[in-house]
């Protein structure tokens, strides 16, 4: 009897102690469970945007109190501040009007360096761009740094004096972590009178004054290589090309027209359904559909009793009473082409005659119920071409 209340016994506290075992394990799981979690909210809190081994560093808040500039940029969809800094600023007021700018402007000298923080952070990181440059100048009163927004960059323009109302450009932008220079084939350099413009989030433009001519350069920019390629520079004398300039340089919104279209075969298919050459938006479309996508349009008008929205690359012409879109106009230094060259292209038009305002000619290829009319200057090149609704079809 007793031998068998002791196997019970021992039963039972075997029990017992594989019990608490298990809730002892348990416990220990949890505890592993938690320390894994804590572990990986530590490391992800430690992850920092900035690339920070062998920098030096500055309290953000001094730098934005210290900096000379400071802007917000984006590399994807990180966000970061950006700060140009210099130990050795001086400051003066300029007391006569020079080539260093006007009487009374405040005009900064040092040796400028970058510094790059992650957006709300409480430290900022030197980066290795504008390292080696010399002193550098800059008149608060002028626009010699500034930003501009590409796709999924923010390219921050830093430019120095160069010349007589020329200005040479650091071109930056943040990548993994690091404010980079964009590469560039040849110099960045524009004129000192107004920004470089942003045409779209893959172009960018610059213009100079050369010899009595203008030189408008449109350079194609490359997020994933930080690199600009010129895709096109067209030279104009700056005589017959004073207004458009003058917009340039007056308009933030203006830019010169620049080759990126290709005349095809299909053309005049495309026409027969409205559809324009180089617009997104085919005749009949409402102007209002079209200026509230595209909101930067740079002039609105009548031309012989029409109401227009002109782009620096494209006019449309619509109906007053349904604003509906009835002719599209494309200027010539889209495409770079001679009337000689459409001819091979299309054959020859079904009517030509002479166009009294520029002395040239106007050739008309039809398409059904539109019409393609081309507009060529006494030397054959050329100047624009309008699709529109003929008239027995117009509205």
């Amino acid at each position: 009897m007793k031998k068998f209340i002791y196997i019970i016994s021992m039963v039972m506290l075997s029990s017992i102690i594989a019990g608490c075992s298990s809730e002892t394990n348990a416990s220990l799981n949890t505890e592993d469970i938690t320390f894994e979690k804590e572990d990986k909210i530590e490391a992800e809190d430690e992850f920092s945007a900035v690339q920070t081994e062998g920098k030096e560093k500055k309290d953000s808040v001094w730098l934005k109190n210290k900096s000379l500039y400071q802007f917000e940029a984006a590399d994807g969809k990180l966000k970061y501040t950006v700060y140009l800094f210099a130990e050795d600023q001086g400051n003066t007021i300029l007391e006569e009007d020079s080539q260093k700018g006007k009487k009374g402007d405040s005009y900064y000298t040092g040796h400028y360096s970058v510094y790059l923080a992650e957006k709300d952070s409480k430290v900022a990181y030197k980066q290795d761009v504008l390292s080696e440059a010399s002193e550098m100048v800059f008149n608060s009163s002028q626009e010699q740094v500034y930003t501009l927004k590409m796709r999924n960059k923010t390219i921050i323009s830093v430019f120095q004096p160069k010349g007589q109302d020329e200005a040479k450009g650091h071109l930056l932008a943040v990548k993994d972590g690091e404010v980079i220079e964009i590469s560039s084939e040849k110099d960045v350099i524009t004129s000192s009178l107004a920004k470089i413009k942003r045409v779209n989030q893959k172009f960018i433009q610059t213009v100079q004054n050369r010899q009595d001519k203008w030189v408008v350069s449109t350079w194609l920019f490359n997020e994933e290589t930080l690199s600009l390629t010129l895709h096109d520079r067209e030279e104009l004398g700056s005589e017959n090309n004073a207004s458009w300039m003058n917009k340039w340089i007056e308009d933030e919104a203006f830019y010169y027209p620049f080759k990126n279209l290709e005349l095809s075969s299909d053309v005049i298919e495309k026409a027969k359904q409205g559809i324009p050459l180089g617009s997104p938006y085919p005749i009949g479309t409402n102007i209002s559909e079209i200026k509230k996508s595209e909101p930067d349009f740079i002039k609105e008008g009548f031309e012989d009793e029409s109401p227009y929205v002109m782009y620096p690359d494209i006019t449309y012409y619509y109906e007053s009473e349904t604003r509906n879109v009835t002719a599209i106009s494309i200027p010539g230094q889209r495409m770079r082409t001679t009337i000689d060259e459409i001819k091979t292209l299309f054959g020859n038009p079904a009517e030509v005659k002479d166009d009294p305002n520029t002395g040239g000619t106007l050739s008309v290829y039809t398409a059904d119920k539109y019409a393609i009319e081309v507009f060529s200057d006494q030397a054959g090149q050329v100047s624009k071409i309008h699709l529109t609704k003929t008239k027995n079809h117009a509205e």
